[in-house]
């Protein structure tokens, strides 16, 4: 089983990385231009995968929201891209898709079967992502709709939560969702693929907390003795949904953010 992993020094891709041992081709974005269709299918049939798994996205909101064109050249005609290449080698085309297709309007945790309605530019590029895949008509697909993921080596909004340790008043939204560990989801999405899932799941930690809620835990663990603050909003480019929590049915949920939490700072 030969594996194209898309995206290796990511958060994602960085843990794909490390599980897969043998037979895999990692590429990072600057060894494989996924926008470039000629440079993409020269790669895939050259190396021809039987899995094509991609973690390569442009995954700050802000950012995406100033920057519409790249946005979507990455996030959407990329994985366009990857489909054409993927259909002509038969590979199975493992993707990764995000809570903020939701508009957070739900006070129930979102399942695969609720009609996505995206509020940022982020939201919609990787919806679109997902409707090329699914409008077409190949099946030899797996998405994966996750939600605010942490992991070691690159930021995520734990490590920024550590960032504020020396500040005395700390303001934190009320946004909710589910925190994700990306060595648990590397470790579950790679026994999906052995276990020949396919289609669109919900995958992510089990428990969900505000971004408040969620400060504190952290900060509590280094006996931060200053103030968190909660507010309605931030000033910010984007909007997020208030509430974007996911249903994992019919998959059992991974584990917990306290447990997942409490292994990522013993090792950062």
């Amino acid at each position: 089983m030969k594996i194209l992993l898309i995206g290796k020094n990511g958060l994602l891709g960085s843990e794909f990385d490390k599980i897969i041992e043998n037979n895999k081709l990692s590429l990072s974005r600057n060894e494989l231009d996924i926008t470039k269709l000629k440079e993409t299918l020269e790669i895939v049939r050259k190396y021809k995968p039987d899995i094509i798994i991609n973690c390569s996205a442009i995954s700050n909101v802000d950012y995406c929201e100033e920057n519409i064109e790249q946005a979507i050249l990455v996030n959407t005609i990329g994985v366009e891209n990857l489909l054409i290449s993927a259909i002509e080698t038969k590979a199975l085309l493992v993707h990764f898709s995000t809570d903020y297709v939701f508009d957070g309007n739900k006070n129930s945790p979102y399942t695969i079967y609720d009609i996505p309605n995206p509020i940022n530019i982020y939201g919609i590029s990787k919806l679109l992502s997902e409707k090329i895949i699914l409008n077409s008509g190949y099946e030899n697909y797996l998405i994966i709709r996750t939600s605010w993921l942490f992991g070691k080596g690159r930021n995520s909004f734990i490590t920024k939560i550590l960032s504020l340790l020396n500040q005395d008043v700390i303001y934190m939204t009320g946004q909710i969702s589910n925190p994700t560990y990306s060595k648990d989801l590397a470790k579950r999405v790679m026994k999906m693929i052995n276990e020949n899932y396919r289609g669109l799941f919900h995958l992510t930690g089990s428990l969900s907390v505000s971004r408040y809620e969620l400060a504190k835990f952290v900060l509590e663990k280094f006996n931060y003795k200053g103030k968190i603050i909660l507010v309605n909003d931030f000033p910010s480019k984007a909007k997020r949904p208030k509430y974007s929590s996911l249903d994992n049915y019919p998959l059992e949920p991974l584990r917990d953010y306290k447990s997942a939490i409490e292994e990522f700072l013993s090792i950062t």
